[in-house]
């Protein structure tokens, strides 16, 4: 299948559209290996940008970067999306990425609307012009997908929206990352805090209490005053805490996915608190943000290492149903179309 995904405009714009050749990508400007804020070298994306990689002929896109010339391509389909180029004030897209351009230009694809961040206004405006330029986007698709498993934050989309609703989970290359941070494990605390301060909660306070209390010891990625957030490579921030034992992650925003729950299962890491969707699938029983349940989870896993096993193997297996190639490729030959 000739696949590609096309993204409107990603953050700063410096990801270069890129295609998937012998499991490595390569710009698609000049044929050279690319890498970028979110790959580890040039043979391991992660989350999104994953998905060229389920083809043999998988693409990447960046649609701001070719808005008058498309590159020549024979595409059977297109995962698209449309958030940044909308508008915040009159509610219209930027014209020169339209799904009538994508048809014209491929006449031969699926076009499959794209819904890859969750918008989450303070109260949600359903009459707004921006709500409605995302309805009728999606209508001008042949289906919708979401990387949630379910519909709860876009059910206003979904009632509204014409076209089947698909969940297709954000593929992982679990392989890889096991081959490179799975094995051994340092009995010791990684604590991890998410980039935005709504989800950070009291995760470093508990943590350290833990530690202090049961005699562990613990991790961080260290962070100065005017630090930038990110300024590790994604290779050296995952060998740090994939060296540790136990992850804790008290997010309490439910209406995210958890991708680094993913990452952790993939590396026989268990994390611990939190309820994002993939918590709960992964790591059932430490989903919570409850510090006595987390506490008590802590203790039974520390003082036994059946039990320990037994919570990395659940995690695992669950990641390969979900999130492995083959999954995700089974998920997206499933997807219905109306």
């Amino acid at each position: 299948m000739n696949f590609a995904l096309i993204i409107d405009a990603i953050g700063d714009n410096s990801i270069e559209s890129y295609y998937v050749k012998n499991n490595q990508t390569f710009n698609l400007k000049d044929d050279k290996p690319s890498s970028y804020t979110h790959s580890i070298d040039n043979k391991c994306c992660i989350s999104t940008w994953n998905y060229p990689w389920l083809f043999e002929n998988g693409y990447f896109i960046n649609w701001n970067h070719h808005k008058f010339d498309l590159p020549d391509l024979d595409l059977d389909l297109i995962f698209v999306v449309r958030e940044r180029s909308l508008a915040k004030t009159d509610g219209h897209f930027d014209k020169w990425c339209e799904v009538e351009k994508l048809r014209k230009k491929y006449p031969n694809a699926k076009i499959v609307g794209f819904l890859k961040e969750i918008w989450v206004d303070t109260p949600y405006d359903y009459e707004s012009p921006k709500h409605k330029a995302r309805i009728q986007f999606l209508n001008e698709c042949d289906s919708v997908i979401t990387n949630r498993p379910e519909l709860k934050e876009f059910q206003n989309l979904a009632d509204k929206v014409d076209k089947p609703f698909n969940f297709v989970a954000q593929p992982h290359n679990i392989d890889y990352f096991y081959d490179r941070w799975g094995g051994d494990k340092d009995l010791a605390i990684w604590a991890y805090l998410p980039n935005a301060l709504n989800r950070q909660a009291n995760t470093y306070e508990f943590a350290n209490y833990i530690s202090n209390k049961y005699k562990i010891p613990i991790r961080y990625k260290p962070l100065e005053v005017g630090q930038k957030f990110d300024y590790l490579s994604l290779e050296e921030f995952i060998s740090r805490w994939s060296s540790c034992l136990f992850h804790f992650n008290l997010d309490p925003i439910d209406y995210f996915p958890g991708k680094q729950a993913v990452h952790t299962a993939s590396v026989g890491t268990i994390n611990m608190g939190g309820v994002n969707d993939n918590h709960f699938l992964l790591y059932p029983e430490t989903a919570t943000c409850d510090t006595k349940i987390l506490e008590d989870r802590f203790v039974e896993y520390l003082e036994d290492e059946d039990k320990r096993n037994n919570v990395i193997q659940y995690a695992w297996d669950k990641l390969n149903k979900m999130f492995s190639f083959e999954a995700v490729k089974k998920q997206i030959e499933d997807i219905e179309y109306g």
